[in-house]
């Protein structure tokens, strides 16, 4: 007799979750708003340093700071990047005027003016113009101060200069570990949230891990304080401080950087938090 035909192997029920894609690009603008490489929204309005992207090759730190125009809410003030991709090597860009301004390479000077371009030989090329689109076209009328970096890995970062703060946009692939402030570039914006980053990552960067050469000295404004404890609700505050007290360093835990990072939790899912921090001036 003929043996009965075998039976096809089972199916595997079909999944929700999108595969990450192969390139994709991260932006920050504002005070500071981002969109994911997954297109997760969070806000991140505390002062401090913070991961952008942090991988087992690609390291890119930003400080966030208040102007005076975000009653202490934060703007992105300054980005280094350095890590294995780099081989040792070290790039800050920060804005045109004030705390952080200026581009080096290495602690030196480099695109000291428009029209300029500084090459990391064999590793990257560094450009400095007033060509390409800004991230927030609102700005344009200020002109374009814009420095585009061409790194290994394929990873370009364009970062639109302005007086006291900066604008940014990441393109790249995913890569081995990544997480930060850009999402962990894994097909899903829902995991993308200002909470879920932190307890990943941290809420700041730890020291050892720092790339800046020491960590901005941290304010949180009157404003800040108001809105908090009027608008934030009482279970809120609670949970946030118990996370805080985990995901920051040991020697972050005094009041400005404690009441900092719950800000964040109770706000980071308010894109327009600015507009409400007005109303406490």
């Amino acid at each position: 007799p003929t043996a009965p035909p075998t039976p096809p192997p089972p199916t595997a029920p079909p999944t929700t979750q999108a595969p990450a894609p192969a390139r994709a690009t991260c932006l920050f603008w504002g005070d500071p708003h981002i969109q994911t490489f997954d297109g997760g929204r969070p806000s991140f309005y505390g002062e401090g340093e913070f991961w952008i992207v942090k991988s087992s090759t690609v390291h890119i730190q930003g400080r966030y700071m208040g102007t005076p125009y975000t009653h202490g809410l934060a703007a992105t003030n300054r980005i280094v990047l350095g890590g294995p991709f780099l081989k040792g090597h070290v790039i800050a860009v920060g804005p045109l005027e004030g705390r952080g301004s200026g581009v080096s390479v290495d602690g030196h000077p480099v695109l000291v003016s428009l029209e300029s371009t500084y090459h990391i030989h064999g590793l990257a090329t560094l450009t400095y113009n007033s060509e390409g689109k800004l991230v927030d076209e609102a700005q344009k009328r200020f002109g374009k101060h814009i420095v585009h970096m061409d790194l290994p890995l394929g990873v370009r970062v364009t970062v639109d200069r302005w007086k006291n703060y900066i604008d940014l946009k990441m393109e790249m692939s995913p890569q081995p570990g990544q997480d930060g402030s850009c999402g962990n570039f894994n097909g899903r914006a829902e995991d993308d949230t200002t909470e879920a980053i932190m307890e990943r990552v941290g809420a700041r960067v730890a020291p050892d891990d720092l790339l800046f050469k020491k960590p901005v000295e941290v304010d949180f404004t009157p404003e800040m304080w108001k809105m908090m404890l009027a608008d934030c609700p009482p279970e809120k505050l609670k949970l946030g401080k118990s996370e805080c007290e985990s995901e920051l360093p040991p020697s972050e835990t005094a009041s400005k950087e404690m009441n900092s990072c719950i800000f964040d939790h109770c706000y980071g899912a308010n894109e327009h938090a600015l507009r409400y921090a007005k109303s406490f001036a």
